[in-house]
């Protein structure tokens, strides 16, 4: 069965989810500022496949980091 290449990014992006979300584990290069950048896009990403409840935490992740700012 060949793996369609969204389909391998939506995977992927799932993993990147659950390791934000449940580990809290970043690369060691992301400032405060990169994070928050990307997790506005991932935002978005959600947004645009409709699931609202990853939206809210990931939001629930940038308000957190903007008020350690």
């Amino acid at each position: 069965m060949e793996l369609k290449v969204d389909n391998y990014l939506d995977l992927t992006i799932d993993e990147v989810y659950d390791v934000i979300t449940n580990v809290n584990l970043w690369p060691g290069n992301f400032d405060t500022n990169k994070k928050i950048t990307f997790l506005n896009k991932m935002i978005q990403y959600f947004i645009e496949k409709e699931e609202y409840e990853k939206c809210a935490k990931l939001q629930h992740k940038v308000d957190e980091l903007e008020n350690r700012k």
